[in-house]
């Protein structure tokens, strides 16, 4: 009976240390999560293919569906067409600017040689006259020419942004993944017809994780960023590596669904703490508890 009484008050003992030594480690527990990216439709049209599904693995640059491009194809090859008017128009713009000019020389030599020879008197003023009035006529043609150059310049400018414009909604047509990770959620059916800002999936970067955990003021005033953490998911003796990444500069009530070391405190500050993913043993939502430094 006395050796069954030294057992139990050496186990309470031990139980004891345990707890104690749980209440001195800084840490607490929580549920991972990661940074996800919404992607959309930049361009509006039909759904011809889709390239994923939930759960699906994706990397950055990957094509996620396939829009419809044709009307964005026959819009360029208007928009090209009308470009190549434009700049033909130019070049004979350009001739006509060059022929206006040389009237406008040649009538400028001729008139001051008239006028020279009405001060001779072989000569009439109605002669200088004339050559006067041709010259003004040069003057406004060239003018009118160099104003039908800038115009087409203008439209040629005008036709080259709206090309620019349909070349991205070409590539709009072609949605790509921004990041490598998981398609975690799918908000698009094949067939459907697309306006620009309607979701297309969610991706979550499961290479990067992390977790929210939340400490009362005394241990708070431990942590600082950069320190380095165990994380226990509570399944086999596996634990992994991380590192303080964020602290909450306010204190805010004890939510409801995390359970401290110190429950007893009503205020607590919440740290973020980044864990290595590259090998995706970790999954969203995982419960797990955390010990932050040695």
């Amino acid at each position: 009976m006395k050796n069954i009484i030294v057992i139990v008050t050496v186990l309470i003992f031990i139980m004891i240390a345990g707890c104690t030594s749980d209440e001195t480690k800084l840490g607490g527990s929580g549920l991972l999560e990661t940074d996800d990216i919404i992607i959309s439709a930049e361009t509006s049209g039909k759904i011809e293919k889709i390239n994923f599904d939930e759960g699906s693995i994706v990397h950055k640059g990957d094509t996620l569906l396939i829009i419809d491009p044709s009307r964005q194809m026959l819009k360029l090859e208007s928009m090209t067409a009308s470009y190549k008017v434009a700049k033909e128009q130019l070049n004979i713009a350009q001739l006509a600017y060059e022929s206006t000019m040389e009237k406008e020389l040649f009538t400028a030599k001729e008139r001051d040689r008239i006028a020279m020879l009405v001060k001779s008197n072989t000569a009439t003023q109605k002669q200088l006259d004339q050559l006067e009035y041709e010259l003004t006529q040069a003057k406004i043609s060239k003018e009118t020419a160099s104003a039908n150059i800038e115009s087409i310049k203008s439209e040629l400018a005008r036709i080259k942004a709206e090309i620019k414009i349909i070349d991205r909604n070409i590539l709009d047509s072609y949605p790509t993944s921004l990041t490598d990770g998981t398609i975690i959620e799918k908000y698009v059916s094949l067939g459907e017809n697309l306006n620009p800002g309607k979701a297309i999936a969610k991706i979550a970067d499961l290479n990067s994780i992390w977790v929210k955990i939340y400490l009362p003021a005394g241990d708070f005033a431990k942590v600082k960023l950069g320190d380095k953490a165990v994380i226990d998911t509570e399944e086999g003796n596996e634990k992994f590596d991380g590192t303080v990444i964020w602290a909450s500069s306010e204190a805010e009530f004890t939510p409801k669904n995390v359970q401290t070391k110190k429950s007893r405190a009503n205020l607590v500050y919440a740290v973020k703490v980044k864990i290595d993913n590259s090998d995706n043993r970790l999954k969203i939502g995982m419960p797990v508890f955390v010990t932050i430094g040695d």
